[in-house]
C-alpha cells in the first residue's frame, strides 16, 4: 500500500512544520471516532445527509443551510475574496454564526480555476489575515490539485509571512483505485506537514466528455467504496472526506453518483451509509 505508517507522518509532520511554520498552528479539529465521513453539497432530496449517515457538511458558502438534521455538522468556508466578494463581508457571515459552534472553517476554493475561487496567490495570502481573525482551525485554500504550482507557491509564501494553516483541504477525482488516492494522500501529508480534510472525492472520468461513455462501471466505484473509505477511517492524518455526488447522468462523474434523480440511494449511497 503506498501510504506510510502514523509514525513516520508524526515525524514528517514535526520536520516539516519546523521548516514551513514558523508560527503555531491552531490544534486542527481531530475526528471523533467514527466522526470523518461527510457529503459535499449535501446531497439530493429531503434527509439525504441522513440517508448516507454523513457526520458533517459544507456547501460553499458562508451562509448555514436550513433544516439542517440533528448531529450533522455544518462547516462553513470562504469560497473567494475580489472586489464583487470583499473579505471583510464573507468573514462578518461566518463571525454571526459562531454561537452556532463551528469547529472550522475552509478556505478559498479551487483558487486557480477561473470558474471558481479565480484568485492569485498574491489575493489569496493579503486576504488570509482576515480568515485568521476567527480563530477557529482553518483550511488551506482546497487546490484542483493539491500538489499545484499555485498551492506549493502559497503555502511556501504563507509561512514565510506567518500565516497560520491549520490543515489541508484538498480535492481528488482519479480512477477507482484506492492506491492511487492513499499514495496522493500520503505525499499531500508529507509536503505540507498537516492533517487533511477531502472535502471533494470521487471516482471520475474526463475522457468521458469527448467518448460520451464513462469508462468506469457502478462496480468498480462500489469495490473502491467499500476499500478506500475503511482506509480513510484507520488514517491518522486524514481528519475527514466528503464525496462528491452528481447526478446519475453526468458524464465524467455520474459513475460515482450516491442519488438516483429522485433521491433515492443507489448501491453507491447504500455503500457509502454503511461504512463510516
Amino acid at each position: 500500500m503506498n501510504t506510510f505508517t502514523r509514525r513516520q507522518f508524526i515525524e514528517s509532520s514535526l520536520a516539516l512544520s519546523a521548516l514551513l511554520s514558523p508560527v503555531a498552528a491552531m490544534a486542527a479539529p481531530a475526528p471523533k471516532s467514527g466522526q470523518k465521513k461527510g457529503l459535499a453539497g449535501g446531497g439530493k432530496g429531503e434527509n439525504a445527509l441522513g440517508r448516507v449517515k454523513a457526520h458533517w457538511t459544507y456547501n460553499w458558502t458562508a451562509a448555514r443551510p436550513a433544516g439542517l438534521p440533528e448531529g450533522v455538522e455544518w462547516v462553513p468556508m470562504v469560497f473567494k475574496a475580489d472586489a464583487e466578494h470583499p473579505i471583510d463581508k464573507i468573514v462578518d457571515r461566518v463571525r454571526a454564526d459562531l454561537p452556532n459552534k463551528p469547529t472550522a472553517v475552509l478556505g478559498f476554493n479551487e483558487p486557480e480555476e477561473k470558474k471558481q475561487g479565480n484568485m492569485t496567490v498574491e489575493m489569496a495570502l493579503d486576504a488570509w489575515p482576515k480568515l485568521e481573525e476567527l480563530n477557529l482551525p482553518l483550511g488551506s485554500p482546497a487546490g484542483v490539485h493539491g500538489d499545484s504550482p499555485w498551492m506549493q507557491s502559497f503555502m511556501k509564501e504563507a509561512m514565510k509571512r506567518k500565516h497560520r494553516i491549520d490543515f489541508i483541504t484538498i480535492h481528488w477525482y482519479g480512477d477507482p483505485n484506492s492506491a492511487q488516492l492513499m499514495g496522493h494522500l500520503g505525499k499531500i501529508a508529507r509536503m505540507y506537514g498537516r492533517p487533511l480534510w477531502i472535502t471533494e472525492f470521487c471516482p471520475a472520468d474526463w475522457s468521458a466528455g469527448k467518448t460520451g461513455k464513462n469508462r468506469f462501471s457502478q462496480m468498480q466505484v462500489l469495490n473502491f467504496i467499500k476499500d478506500i473509505l475503511p482506509r480513510l477511517e484507520r488514517e491518522s492524518f486524514v481528519h475527514r472526506y466528503a464525496w462528491f455526488s452528481s447526478a446519475p447522468g453526468n458524464t465524467p462523474t455520474g459513475c460515482s453518483a450516491l442519488f438516483e434523480n429522485d433521491g433515492a440511494l443507489t448501491k453507491l449511497g447504500e455503500a457509502y451509509a454503511e461504512i463510516g
